[in-house]
């Protein structure tokens, strides 16, 4: 528990010191790849048609995909771990929600979220620890709604020393699309899709995005194990 409070401090730090450069640098959804940016509108226009359109983006960084989330027609929170992140969101997106959290604790009551964006947030989780998230996400859905997940496959770890023009240390974990599946079917989800693509000039590894649904009849706790 120790070592994991370290890394969320860690992780907490290295992106209070890029914030400012990462909204900089990614401003918008433009760097993303045409098969995700179609996941995201999938995601989206699921939301626009069911009864409830609020969204929490989990792990929200500087805000630029709440704003996209936002302007498709849906009502977003944005959430991170990092307030340097959240004041950077807050003003670039004045009109928008944001707040400090984290995945395992997100500031919302039970079943009030119609969908959750995890755009790249659990690669700072070990795999050992997306079970407390997979059951976070099925407390704060509302029975019907949806969770999208994006991550790097593979397995391991790689440890960044350089990000965004600053000498921060970044360990960055990969994930079989698999056992994230796994995580969250356990948990009592549907895996609606899963798409895994191979990686562009500019990345490492492949890219993995998973659509989960919580089923309409769920009723109760989340489950343990």
């Amino acid at each position: 528990m120790h070592n994991q409070g370290q890394r969320l401090a860690d992780v907490r730090s290295a992106y209070d010191t890029v914030a400012e450069d990462y909204a900089a640098a990614l401003p918008d959804s433009s760097f993303e790849a045409p098969l995700d940016m179609a996941m995201i509108d999938d995601f989206c226009a699921r939301l626009l048609a069911s009864p409830g359109r609020k969204v929490i983006d989990a792990g929200c960084g500087a805000g630029r995909l709440s704003a996209y989330v936002s302007d498709a027609g849906l009502e977003v929170t944005g959430v991170d771990l990092s307030p340097g992140m959240v004041r950077t969101a807050q003003r670039s997106h004045p009109g928008l929600a944001f707040d400090v959290g984290e995945l395992r604790d997100l500031p919302a009551a039970g079943a009030t979220a119609d969908g959750i964006l995890a755009w790249y947030s659990i690669i700072h989780s070990s795999p050992s620890e997306l079970q407390p998230v997979a059951r976070e996400f099925w407390r704060v859905l509302r029975p019907g709604g949806v969770a999208l997940i994006s991550f790097q496959a593979g397995s391991g770890h790689r440890t960044l020393e350089r990000a965004y023009g600053h000498d921060v240390e970044l360990r960055a974990e990969l994930h079989s699309p698999d056992g994230v599946a796994l995580q969250f079917t356990e948990q009592g989800f549907v895996l609606e899709a899963q798409l895994v693509r191979a990686a562009r000039a500019t990345e490492k590894h492949p890219q993995a995005m998973l659509l989960v649904l919580k089923p309409a009849a769920a009723t109760g706790a989340p489950s343990a194990r």
